[in-house]
C-alpha cells in the first residue's frame, strides 16, 4: 500500500506494532511511578538494562534455561525497584519533585556501573530468545521475538489492568495515586503503596529490556543495551497519550508509535527523521495538553539572608562578599599556572563553560519553572553554527555571537508550548528536541558538509594565540565572568523579578501588569543564548567532535549538576560544576572519583543536602553574621524609635483623562458557562467612580467568577466587561491592569521568593517596566530605573509601617501581614479600581477589625474605586456605599447596605425559608444587628 507516497507493508506495520508493546510495556511502568510519585524515573531504563544483563549471563554463560533465567532477572529487577523506593524515594518523599528525578539520575548511574562490574560473557552471541523457529503468516516473518511480544505483552497489559482494577492492592494504588491524604485518611499506606508501585515499574521494565533487544538485534557483550533517552522519549510519548494516567491509551500509544517509527524509517533509512517526527508529534501531544500547574514543584536552594540594616555599618560585613568573590576571582586565574598539565588546563577550561551552562539552567529552571531536559540541545546548536561559520570565513568570536542568536531563536521557538504548559510535559518536549538534535540537526551538511566529524582550529583573537590551552582557558574564563555579570544583573533588575513572580504565582503577577508569557519567553531566550554561547566555546575548547558530544544524557547531567550546586543561587552551577567537572578533571578518572562525583556521590549530596552544596555556603555565612549581630548587640546604644509613617507621593501616572461621571467598572449581562453548568446568569453591576461597592453571597453563588471575569482570568460566553468607559472584554488580564486596576485574591500567596521589598517593586513594574538589554548589561537607565524603584517601594512600606519586613521573603511572613503587603502593592500600583476578592480570609480576627479603616486609608489616598467580596458581613456592611447580593449565579438584590440587608430575598438566600427554623437558630437576630 502506498499512502503519499510512502510505501506501507505489511511486515513494516507487524515489526512496528511489536516493537509498540514493548514500548507500553515501558510506559507502564513510567506512568505506574509518575501517579504514585509525580516524576519522570529515569533509572526505569537502567534497571531493565541490569536485569536484561543478568538474564543473558545466567543463559549464555551458566546454561540456564531462559524460561528459569527469566523469573530470576525479574526478581532482581523487583528487589532493585524496592531497595530504590526504600532507600532512595521515601528518604526524599517529602522533597521538591525535581530533586526526586535527579535522584533517579543518580540511581542510573550507579546501576550503569554495577552492570560493568558482572562478569562479562566469554563470547559475543545474539541476546537469547526461548524459541529458534519462523513461521511465515500472509508473507510476514515472525521469528521468536516477536512470539515472546505476542505471548507476554498482553497477558501483561491484561494482567495489570487486573491488578489495578479488581484487587485491593490494586484499588489502593489508584486511591493513593488519587488523592495521598485522603488514602491515609482511609488507612492507607502510602510509603507501602509507593513501594509496592516501584517493584511492579521495576519488573516491567527488565521485561521491557528482555523484549527488546532481541527485536533490536543487541549483540550481547556487556553493559547490556541501555534503555537511553531514545528509548525513554518513546515510551514517554505512549505515556503522553495517556495523559501519563491511563493504562488502555498507553498501550494505544506505544503502538502507535512503534508503527510510525517502522514506517518512516522502512522508506528514509534514517534514525534521525524518526526522532524528528517523533518530537513533532510530542510537541503536538503537548499543545493539545491542557495546562499543567504544579505550583512549588521545582526545588530552589536556601536563598542566603539578607544582611540586616544594622550589620551593614560593620566593615568586614559590608565588605563579605566582594572579597569572597575577589579571592575566587584570583584563584581561577591562579590555576592554570599552577596546574600546568594542558590535560588539567583543558579540564579546567571545560568546567567553567558547563559552569556558564548551568548558568542557563538557574534562569529557565530556577527563576522561570520551566524544566528542561534537552539543554545540551541549544548548547550542540551553538557548537555546529560555530563551526559551519568558521568554515566558511567568519572570524571566531563572531561565530560564536551567531551561534548564541541562533539559540536565542531556537529557544523561543520551543519555548511557545510553556505558554500553555508546564512541568513534565514541558520537560518531555526539550528532551524530545535534544534526541532529535543529536540524530537529526547536527548531522546536516548545512554544519558539516560532506564530513562526518567537525574540526574548529583555534585562532588567533586579538593577537592572542587561542591555540594554547592556557589561553584558551583565559577567554573562557573571561565569557563566564561575564555571563556571570549578567545574569546577577539581571536577577536584580525588574526582568529577573518578574521572570520570578509570573513562576510563583501567574495570576497575582498578571494582576501586576506583567505579562507571563513575555516573562517565559524572556527566561527561554536568555537561557537558549547562554547555552549556545558555551556550545561555540566548547566547539573551540573539543576543536575535533560530532553530534554525540552534545546527547541528552549531557543535559540530563547538566541538571544534576545544578541541582547538586543549588538550583536558584548563581553561585550554584559553579559549585556544581567543580564537583561535577571539575574534580574528576583533576584528580583522574579514576573509578573511585567517578562514583563520588556522579552516581553515590550525587545521591548522599541529595539526601543529606536536598539544598545543594551552596546550603552549606549559605550555613557558613549566617553563622559569620550572628557573630557579628551578638557583638554589635553588645556595644551599640538601644535603636531609636521609628518615625512615623507619612503619606506618599504616589509618581504621575500616564493615564488617560477620565470623566468622573463614567463608571469605573460596568458589567453588563455576564454569562460563564463551565461545561454545561452555568455559572453566571445575565448579571450586571456597576461600580462608580470613588464608590465602594460591596459584593455579598452564600458560597457558589458567582462572586469569585464575576471577579475573574471582571480582572479578565475568565472570559465570558456572553455580555461585556467596560473599565473607566472601555471595553476590556477579549483583554488579557496583564493588559487590564495596565488601566489601573488591581486585584487581591483569596489566598494571599503572592510571590513566596520574593521579599516584600522586590514585591513592592513588581507592582511598580505597571508604570515603569524595565527594558531587557540595559537590564542585562547594568547601563545607566537600568541604573537610575532600579534606584527610583527601590526608593520609592520603601515609601510605601514605611507608609504601611511594613519597614520591619522589608527584607523578609513573602512565604515567611503570616496571611494577616502577606494582606497588608498586597494592600501596599495596589498603592505602590497606583490602581484606581480595587478588586478586593475576601481580603481579610486566614486573617485573625483581632487584624480583620483593623482592616476597614486601613481600606479606607488607601482609598483616600489613591482616590480609588473599590469592588469588595467579604464574607465578614459586618465589615462589608460597615465599608460599603452599596451592596450586591448574588446567589446560584445571578444577582437578587442591590442598594444601600440597609436596603440589601432588610431584603427577604437576601435573608432566604442566607438563612433559608423555614421562619421558625430561623427563629430556633437566632440567626435573624444576628443579621439585623448587622
Amino acid at each position: 500500500m502506498t499512502l503519499l507516497g510512502w510505501d506501507i507493508a505489511g511486515q513494516t506495520i507487524l515489526i512496528g506494532a511489536m516493537t509498540g508493546l514493548a514500548y507500553a510495556v515501558l510506559a507502564a511502568g513510567l506512568v505506574l511511578v509518575y501517579r504514585a510519585t509525580k516524576v519522570v524515573n529515569f533509572a526505569h531504563g537502567e534497571i531493565g538494562a541490569f536485569g536484561a544483563a543478568v538474564l543473558a549471563l545466567l543463559v549464555l554463560d551458566y546454561d540456564w534455561s531462559f524460561f528459569v533465567a527469566l523469573p530470576v532477572a525479574l526478581v532482581i529487577g523487583a528487589a532493585i525497584g524496592a531497595a530504590v523506593e526504600l532507600l532512595v524515594v521515601r528518604r526524599l518523599f517529602r522533597a521538591p519533585r525535581l530533586v526526586l528525578l535527579v535522584a533517579t539520575i543518580g540511581v542510573a548511574q550507579l546501576l550503569f556501573v554495577c552492570q560493568l562490574l558482572l562478569p562479562g560473557v566469554e563470547k559475543s552471541a545474539p541476546y537469547p530468545s526461548p524459541l529458534d523457529r519462523n513461521l511465515e503468516i500472509g508473507g510476514v516473518l515472525l521469528g521468536s521475538p516477536h512470539f515472546m511480544v505476542l505471548a507476554l505483552v498482553p497477558a501483561t497489559i491484561a494482567g495489570l489492568s487486573v491488578f489495578l482494577g479488581r484487587t485491593p492492592y490494586g484499588i489502593a494504588i489508584r486511591a493513593s495515586a488519587e488523592n495521598p491524604d485522603r488514602a491515609e485518611l482511609a488507612g492507607i499506606s502510602t510509603k507501602r503503596i509507593s513501594t509496592i508501585v516501584w517493584i511492579l515499574a521495576a519488573v516491567l521494565a527488565v521485561l521491557t529490556a528482555v523484549l527488546v533487544n532481541p527485536l533490536r538485534g543487541t549483540v550481547v557483550g556487556l553493559p547490556a543495551v541501555a534503555l537511553g533517552p531514545s528509548l525513554l522519549l518513546r515510551a514517554l510519548a505512549a505515556a503522553l497519550l495517556g495523559r501519563m494516567t491511563s493504562m488502555p491509551k498507553a498501550l494505544a500509544g506505544g503502538v502507535a508509535v512503534g508503527v510510525v517509527e517502522a514506517v518512516i524509517f522502512s522508506n528514509s533509512g534514517s534514525p534521525g527523521i524518526v526522532d524528528v517526527v517523533l518530537f513533532v508529534v510530542i510537541l503536538c501531544l503537548v499543545l493539545l495538553q491542557r495546562n499543567e500547574h504544579d505550583p512549588g514543584s521545582l526545588p530552589t536552594a536556601d536563598a542566603a539572608r539578607p544582611v540586616p540594616e544594622r550589620l551593614r555599618s560593620v566593615w568586614w560585613v559590608r565588605h563579605m562578599m566582594p572579597m569572597l568573590s575577589a579571592a575566587a576571582l584570583l584563584l581561577a586565574v591562579v590555576m592554570p599556572l599552577l596546574l600546568t598539565a594542558p590535560s588539567q588546563t583543558f579540564a579546567l577550561s571545560r568546567m567553567l563553560l558547563f559552569a556558564l551552562i548551568g548558568l542557563s539552567v538557574t534562569v529557565l529552571t530556577a527563576w522561570a519553572g520551566q524544566l528542561s531536559l534537552g539543554q545540551f540541545g541549544f548548547v550542540g546548536l551553538g557548537a555546529f553554527v560555530t563551526v559551519g561559520l568558521t568554515s566558511r570565513g567568519v572570524p571566531f568570536l563572531a561565530a560564536v555571537t551567531y551561534g548564541a542568536v541562533a539559540g536565542v531563536l531556537a529557544a523561543l521557538l520551543i519555548g511557545f508550548p510553556a505558554l500553555r504548559v508546564r512541568g513534565l510535559f514541558l520537560a518531555v518536549t526539550t528532551l524530545g528536541f535534544a534526541v532529535a538534535a543529536r540524530t537529526w540537526l547536527f548531522e546536516q551538511p548545512l554544519f558539516l558538509g560532506e564530513d562526518t566529524v567537525a574540526f574548529m582550529p583555534r585562532p588567533t583573537v586579538l593577537g592572542v594565540d587561542l591555540t594554547s590551552q592556557r589561553s584558551y582557558y583565559y577567554l573562557c574564563l573571561i565569557a563566564l565572568l561575564g555571563a556571570l555579570l549578567v545574569v546577577v544583573r539581571l536577577r536584580s533588575s525588574g526582568i529577573g523579578r518578574t521572570i520570578i513572580a509570573a513562576k510563583d504565582n501567574e495570576a497575582a503577577a498578571s494582576s501586576f501588569a506583567v505579562s507571563p508569557a513575555v516573562a517565559k519567553l524572556t527566561a527561554f531566550a536568555v537561557a537558549g543564548g547562554l547555552a549556545a554561547l558555551g556550545g561555540g566555546l566548547l566547539a573551540g575548547l573539543f576543536v575535533q567532535f560530532d553530534g554525540k558530544s552534545f546527547g541528552p544524557e549531557a543535559s540530563l547531567q547538566i541538571v544534576a549538576m545544578v541541582v547538586i550546586g543549588g538550583l536558584g543561587s548563581v553561585a550554584g552551577p559553579l559549585l556544581g560544576a567543580v564537583y561535577v567537572v571539575g574534580l574528576p578533571g583533576l584528580l583522574g578518572a579514576s573509578g573511585t572519583v567517578a562514583l563520588l562525583t556522579s552516581s553515590i556521590g550525587l545521591l548522599v549530596l541529595l539526601l543529606y543536602l536536598p539544598s545543594g552544596l551552596v546550603g552549606v555556603v549559605h550555613a557558613g555565612r549566617d553563622a559569620l553574621l550572628g557573630l557579628a549581630q551578638k557583638r554589635l548587640a553588645a556595644t551599640e546604644p538601644e535603636p531609636a524609635a521609628p518615625a512615623p509613617a507619612r503619606a506618599v507621593e504616589t509618581r504621575e501616572r500616564m493615564t488617560s483623562t477620565v470623566d468622573r461621571a463614567t463608571p469605573a467598572l460596568l458589567a453588563e449581562d455576564v454569562e460563564v458557562h463551565f461545561g454545561g453548568r452555568q455559572a453566571l446568569d445575565r448579571v450586571t453591576v456597576r461600580a462608580d467612580q470613588g464608590e465602594i461597592v460591596g459584593l455579598i453571597g452564600t458560597n457558589g453563588a458567582g462572586k469569585s467568577t464575576l471577579m475573574n471575569v471582571v480582572s479578565g482570568f475568565v472570559r465570558p460566553t456572553g455580555g461585556r466587561v467596560a473599565l473607566f468607559g472601555q471595553d476590556v472584554t477579549g483583554w488579557p488580564p496583564h493588559l487590564r491592569a495596565q488601566l489601573d486596576v488591581g486585584r487581591v485574591f483569596q489566598d494571599a500567596r503572592l510571590f513566596g521568593a520574593l521579599t516584600v521589598t522586590e514585591t513592592v517593586q513588581v507592582a511598580l513594574e505597571a508604570h515603569g517596566p524595565s527594558q531587557l538589554v540595559p537590564s542585562m548589561l547594568g547601563l545607566p537607565p537600568s541604573l537610575r530605573a532600579e534606584r527610583a524603584k527601590r526608593a520609592e517601594a520603601a515609601e510605601h512600606i514605611a507608609f504601611l509601617g511594613l519597614g520591619r519586613y522589608a527584607d523578609s521573603y513573602l512565604s515567611e511572613l503570616s496571611t494577616g501581614t502577606r494582606r497588608i503587603v498586597e494592600m501596599c502593592c495596589l498603592l505602590a500600583q497606583g490602581s484606581r479600581l480595587l478588586l478586593l476578592d475576601e481580603p481579610t480570609a486566614g486573617v485573625a480576627q483581632r487584624e480583620t477589625e483593623a482592616f476597614g479603616p486601613l481600606l479606607k486609608r488607601i482609598q483616600r489616598e489613591l482616590d480609588a474605586t473599590i469592588v469588595l467580596i467579604e464574607h465578614d458581613i459586618p465589615l462589608m456592611m460597615s465599608v460599603s456605599d452599596r451592596v450586591y447580593c448574588m446567589a446560584a449565579g445571578s444577582v437578587i438584590a442591590e442598594g444601600l447596605p440597609q436596603e440589601v440587608r432588610d431584603d427577604p430575598a437576601v435573608v432566604a438566600a442566607y438563612l433559608g425559608t423555614d421562619e421558625r427554623a430561623i427563629a430556633r437558630s437566632g440567626a435573624l437576630g444576628v443579621l439585623e444587628e448587622v
